[in-house]
């Protein structure tokens, strides 16, 4: 755990505990935050679209990325059980960190998400995380300082279940991860042929043979982003690509990766990269260096 220690981990600003009888929700805008789903089950949404499930004992981590990036509006909602099942009561715990562009979160995936199974494996989470819960259950200021002074240990042992977790899943490619490949290799297929096409979750869903939950799950789990902000960088990068490499008009550019106007298409690449197209086709020529797509900035 000492390397997440020495990687410039943000302090932690708040802490919080939630819980009732659902449907209700948690703001998991800016800043970073981590999430611990003690009970209930929850769905996240980004920029109003649901994405991925979440079930007691998972724990997801928010708003990392490189400098600059600028945050989803995303919010943790609480599922209400079907019609006729008794009501269940919802619990969730929340940290909140000052932004650290330049540290242990510049380097991860927006959403980092931890499934029960891995946050049980990793002893030292599980540890924090029931001392936080401890500490929470007893609302005081006594017990809220000492809620506080867990959430740099909680980010650590997140990140380090977080690493962990990777690398087990790199061990056991080729084997019970043969058959998900497969189904996330059809989805990149079909959006790297036709990015421009104006896809959707449930589309990509029915080319891989899944439903749309488990395809967004799946596919983050396997890329490290959603499926609409992969398309969307794809997007970004063939648009870098040929405005650094040729001369045609930013209108034939933004028609072929899917945007309807240049208007459009200008202003979501300056969102991604910080930079309008005019500006980076004329930087990447007096540079003259090979190409390189700039850091992508925010998902559109």
């Amino acid at each position: 755990m000492a390397d997440e220690m020495d990687r410039q981990l943000p302090r932690g600003t708040a802490v919080s505990r939630r819980h009732g009888a659902p449907p209700w929700g948690v703001d998991a805008g800016e800043p970073p935050s981590l999430h611990v789903v003690v009970q209930g089950s929850f769905h996240l949404a980004q920029d109003g679209a649901r994405f991925l499930e979440l079930e007691p004992g998972d724990v997801v981590l928010l708003g990392a990325g490189p400098r600059g990036a600028a945050p989803a509006e995303r919010s943790l909602r609480c599922v209400a059980p079907p019609p006729g099942a008794a009501p269940a009561p919802a619990e969730v715990l929340s940290a909140t960190y000052a932004a650290a562009p330049d540290g242990a979160l510049s380097a991860l995936a927006p959403v980092v998400h931890l499934p029960a199974g891995e946050v049980r494996r990793a002893q030292g989470l599980s540890a924090v995380v029931s001392l936080l819960r401890a500490a929470l259950a007893e609302p005081s200021a006594e017990q809220e300082r000492l809620a506080r002074s867990l959430l740099e240990p909680l980010l650590a042992y997140a990140l380090h279940c977080h690493e962990g977790a990777r690398g087990r899943s790199a061990a056991r490619v080729g084997r019970a991860t043969r058959a998900f490949d497969r189904r996330v290799g059809r989805a990149l297929q079909l959006i790297q042929e036709k990015p421009a096409a104006r896809w959707t979750i449930e589309a990509l869903a029915r080319a891989a043979g899944l439903s749309r939950a488990a395809f967004a799950r799946r596919f983050l789990a396997e890329l490290g982003v959603p499926p609409l902000r992969y398309v969307a960088e794809l997007r970004m990068q063939r648009a870098a690509e040929l405005l650094a490499e040729g001369d045609r008009s930013l209108a034939s550019i933004a028609a072929e990766v899917g945007y309807d106007s240049e208007f459009a298409f200008s202003r979501a690449f300056k969102r991604h990269t910080g930079e309008a197209p005019g500006a980076f086709r004329r930087r990447s020529r007096f540079q003259g260096a090979p190409f390189r797509m700039p850091p992508v900035r925010a998902a559109a």
